[in-house]
């Protein structure tokens, strides 16, 4: 079985938090799905138990980025869409720019150019989008999305030829992005060979949670087709767990707490483990992050006992990106928060995916 609940209804003009139950096995791989129609990931924190290697396993697989200025015309240039665009996967994001406030250009790794444009620099490039939804005042902001696969992306086609002229006379300026470029298959770095390209490494931080109190996730994994009220709560209480927990709380562990100054408790039943937390932040690959859930979720999934300690892997999109999951527009508004939770617990096939996104987002 495999849900996607709202939780809860009430809050769907506010913040939203959507929980997926699925199978590690399942041929339709909804986790997966989840992980890799992410595309613009600025932080990835694994919380694990200190003998799973968190650390060893982020570092393996997270690969450099690069911060490169290019204009837009550079972007649509056929040389660089065959040597960057078609033959592999290229993200890019424009740095220094407010979603809801600027120009914001990307590519999304699967070869479409997105440009979030503000009313009057959609006035004058003379390029066919469509209204933004975000925000709310219709026709404040424009988005405009351009496949630089397809065919009309030829130097001699009219629409390339619209578009090329567009960019030289109004988004003539050279743009700051962070760009990682990725082999299709593996999601491992590629050389980005662009003059002015800078390469970037990862940021890498680890700190370890002594006698956390881990809680387990029996009863979220073992929901029916009805999902009840008490579902519901424990959802909710493990995804506030997850959150504690990246920041290496004292809340979360056995040490004293003062009731005046905080009231939170660890729902029972709970596990008691040392947990390493690492967190790596940049341009990081979605395929990179799903090779990660992957072992993870092999190496938990093949402990010993039922009541060990579970896993989880937290991602966190960037906050100014144009899209949260596949096409789904994305805005800022108080947060621009668009993130994902996946646990794991041993000896089990079954896999529980949070996502939470802001009320600027038409992810639903």
């Amino acid at each position: 079985m495999s849900s996607h609940v709202p939780l809860p209804k009430e809050r769907h003009s506010k913040s939203k938090l959507f929980v997926m139950l699925s199978s590690l096995s399942s041929k339709k791989k909804e986790h997966v799905k989840c992980i890799e129609s992410h595309p613009f990931n600025y932080r990835c924190t694994v919380i694990a138990p200190e003998s799973a290697n968190a650390r060893e396993l982020v570092k393996s697989q997270m690969d450099c980025y690069y911060r490169a200025t290019l204009k837009l015309s550079d972007v649509i240039d056929p040389a660089f869409i065959s040597a960057f665009v078609k033959k592999n996967t290229l993200l890019a994001l424009s740095i220094g720019r407010r979603i809801d406030a600027d120009d914001v250009f990307a590519i999304d790794g699967q070869g479409t150019l997105i440009l979030s444009v503000c009313k009057d620099t959609y006035e004058s490039l003379g390029i066919v989008g469509t209204p933004a939804q975000f925000p709310l005042e219709r026709g404040a902001r424009f988005v405009i999305k351009i496949d630089l696969k397809a065919a009309c992306m030829a130097p001699e086609k009219k629409y390339f030829q619209r578009i090329k002229a567009g960019f030289d006379a109004v988004l003539n300026e050279e743009v700051e992005f962070l760009v990682g470029y990725y082999d299709a298959e593996t999601g491992r770095s590629l050389n980005f060979d662009v003059p002015g390209a800078t390469q970037c490494t990862p940021t890498v931080e680890e700190h370890l949670v002594v006698d956390a109190l881990v809680p387990q996730l029996n009863d979220l994994l073992d929901a029916k087709d009805k999902v009840s009220d008490s579902w519901i709560e424990c959802a909710q209480e493990i995804f506030e767990w997850v959150g504690l927990a990246t920041l290496g709380s004292s809340r979360i562990t056995s040490a004293p707490t003062d009731a005046e100054v905080c009231e939170y408790m660890v729902s029972e039943p709970y596990s008691k483990a040392t947990l390493c937390v690492v967190s790596v932040s940049g341009m990081l690959s979605p395929k990179a992050i799903s090779a990660v859930a992957h072992r993870l979720a092999t190496q938990v999934s093949g402990q010993g006992t039922a009541a060990a300690c579970g896993a989880f892997v937290c991602v966190w999109g960037h906050e100014d990106a144009p899209v949260s999951w596949a096409s789904y527009e994305h805005g800022y508004l108080t947060s621009g928060e668009h993130m994902y939770v996946q646990a794991f617990v041993p000896q089990s096939d079954r896999c529980a995916t949070f996502q939470a996104c802001g009320p600027w987002d038409s992810h639903s």
